[in-house]
């Protein structure tokens, strides 16, 4: 990658003195673009798609097209990791992932960490296409162990969350273990991530909001395991959806937040304190993807009011609280990030 655009990088490390807002989307990629869903149609399979490199550097690359963004994101799944486990999962239209077996259904569930990694060759392609032709940092990513193992638990999105939190109650141990199994297999996902070309790494702990006092047993003990294990020139965002961030920020080294639409950035923004310790951190996120529903007007002003709050910052990053769903008009988005991209010097 050339080194013509670092202020995504330079606002994780906190450095970012450019007084320009780095920006990139959740889901920038994805069911909203008429261009990915051109090549969506040719795959009755969403994993079928996503095991082609070639086709993920393509949908990698569109948002980039349209954009003026300041990061790429790897276009591939956090489910990768259980089916590369041995649990086959299929994307089944109005039902979201399917898995062909679960802990609910069967109680001695066996995730198989043999060849795991080698299984996700294709993601490790992947990013080597992408980062060979972009010129702005590439950003891996995994999903947390307790996302993943909700996922396993029920073989689906969860729609009842008293059924797992009763088997945390009788059967920690064995949660503990199929935690501590797909941390192994994440470890490796990750670092191979990084020697493929990922400049950071974002963890989606997308399901953390279902835990309460047990989060950090659960999620963040972890989560801090991956990140321990990260090199320290590569920055690690979390992401914990449904979970205000001061209960976490001082339970964990991670020092990189995407903060989901529920929690209040400027609460963070200048914080350097936490519990009584210094610490600094960089904020992204929290945008209601829900605005670009805006009309243009709309728009503009709402791009200039977070510029002109933020281009001082220099550890912060421009993104959403949750992905960009197939409603957003694209041409909306355009809208918004062309008004944020002319008032950059």
């Amino acid at each position: 990658m050339s080194s013509k655009n670092s202020i995504f990088l330079d606002a994780l490390r906190k450095e970012n003195n450019a007084e320009n807002i780095p920006v990139w989307l959740l889901r920038q990629a994805g069911r909203y673009l008429p261009e990915y869903m051109a090549i969506r149609s040719d795959y009755s399979d969403f994993f079928d798609m996503i095991r082609k490199p070639e086709i993920c550097k393509e949908l990698t690359m569109q948002p980039l097209r349209r954009y003026p963004l300041d990061s790429a994101i790897t276009f591939t799944d956090i489910l990768t990791i259980p089916d590369a486990m041995g649990i086959p999962v299929k994307f089944v239209k109005g039902k979201g992932p399917i898995f062909a077996d679960s802990i609910v259904k069967n109680q001695n569930l066996e995730l198989k960490s043999h060849n795991a990694i080698k299984n996700l060759d294709y993601v490790f392609e992947a990013t080597k296409l992408i980062k060979a032709d972009i010129e702005v940092p590439l950003i891996g990513f995994t999903g947390s162990p307790w996302t993943l193992f909700v996922y396993l638990f029920y073989g689906e999105s969860p729609k009842n969350h008293n059924e797992i939190n009763h088997y945390l109650k009788d059967n920690s141990s064995k949660a503990h273990a199929y935690l501590d199994a797909m941390t192994d297999v994440i470890h490796d996902y990750v670092a191979n991530q990084i020697d493929s070309g990922a400049d950071c790494i974002q963890i989606f702990d997308s399901w953390g909001g279902l835990l309460g006092k047990d989060y950090e047993e659960f999620s963040l003990e972890y989560i801090n395991e991956i990140a321990k294990n990260v090199p320290s020139n590569i920055p690690v965002i979390l992401y914990t959806r449904g979970k205000k961030i001061d209960s976490i920020i001082g339970s964990t080294s991670i020092e990189c937040f995407n903060l989901d639409v529920s929690d209040n950035i400027d609460l963070y923004i200048d914080k350097k304190a936490v519990n009584g310790k210094n610490k600094s951190i960089t904020i992204q996120g929290n945008l209601d993807p829900k605005e670009f529903h805006r009309e243009r007007e709309e728009l503009e002003s709402l791009a200039e009011r977070i510029f002109h709050k933020y281009r001082a910052k220099n550890n912060y990053v421009f993104n959403l609280g949750s992905g960009i769903t197939p409603d957003i008009n694209p041409d909306k988005v355009g809208i918004f990030l062309e008004k944020l991209f002319s008032l950059r010097s």
